[in-house]
């Protein structure tokens, strides 16, 4: 079984003192390939070193809402010279969020199409991130004359946008959400969603699949959504394996190594 996960935040302090052991245990249940992702100046310099370093990492680089006042033209250029040197797979996360802050929302929005405009311009898919947002998500999606292909992180959003999500080909990420009690809604509709438009993630060390005990996610849990959606697609795992595998490596344009 070789399985993709990709979504990870893996030069975070939370595997500091056992990020070897951590991707041998995930390599053991089956992951041979991550996508880290670098979501502000200092995670593109620390993301950029993992994908070099590590046999099978990718990354993924661009400015996450959190921390959109970072934002400026250096940063651009700043950005653009990060992804021209680490060769990413995709732009990302970005996008818009309303948990942490909502007096910055015109700016977040800015932000998140400027950065859909560079993914275009390096033909590049695009990682959205979207939280208690999706309106926002959605007006900036309309209102942006060219597109790349928009792909969803941890996707549960509201009817609005995922009309959009099927109208537009967007692609979604799947993890722990998917799991959880409440997420019956999500599990309806990724259980009718056309099989090439889904991918497995873990948003490591966040998101923790329902049932994990301790307070850290980890790639190695992938296995867990991998059972949950298999039983959606009343397939087994290997088969999930085999079609979330083919999707990322499409996707994201990923390549051995």
């Amino acid at each position: 079984m070789k399985l993709v996960d990709t979504h990870v935040h893996l030069d975070e302090d939370a595997f500091s003192a056992d990020l070897g052991a951590v991707l041998e245990a995930s390599r053991s249940r089956g992951i041979s390939h991550w996508i880290n992702v670098g979501y502000n100046r200092k995670r593109w310099v620390t993301t950029t070193e993992l994908a070099r370093e590590t046999n099978g990492m990718h990354c993924m680089l661009g400015l996450h809402p959190g921390s959109a006042d970072e934002w400026s033209e250096e940063t651009r250029q700043g950005l653009e010279v990060a992804i021209e040197a680490a060769k990413p797979v995709a732009i990302g996360e970005i996008g818009v969020d309303r948990h942490w802050r909502q007096d910055n929302i015109d700016w977040q929005k800015m932000v998140f199409a400027a950065q859909l405009e560079l993914a275009v311009g390096f033909a590049l898919p695009a990682v959205i991130h979207m939280r208690e947002a999706d309106k926002d998500v959605l007006d900036v999606l309309h209102s942006t004359a060219h597109l790349p292909h928009v792909h969803f992180h941890s996707f549960d959003g509201d009817e609005a946008l995922r009309a959009w999500a099927l109208e537009n080909n967007a692609t979604i990420g799947v993890g722990g959400l998917i799991t959880r009690v409440g997420s019956e809604s999500l599990r309806d509709w990724v259980t009718n969603l056309p099989k090439d438009r889904i991918v497995l993630e873990t948003d490591a060390p966040w998101l923790k699949p329902r049932g994990i005990r301790g307070r850290r996610n980890e790639p190695a849990y992938l296995v867990k959504v991998a059972e949950v959606l298999a039983g959606l697609w009343d397939i087994d795992v290997d088969a999930v394996a085999r079609i979330t595998t083919t999707n990322a490596e499409r996707i994201f344009g990923m390549q051995e190594g």
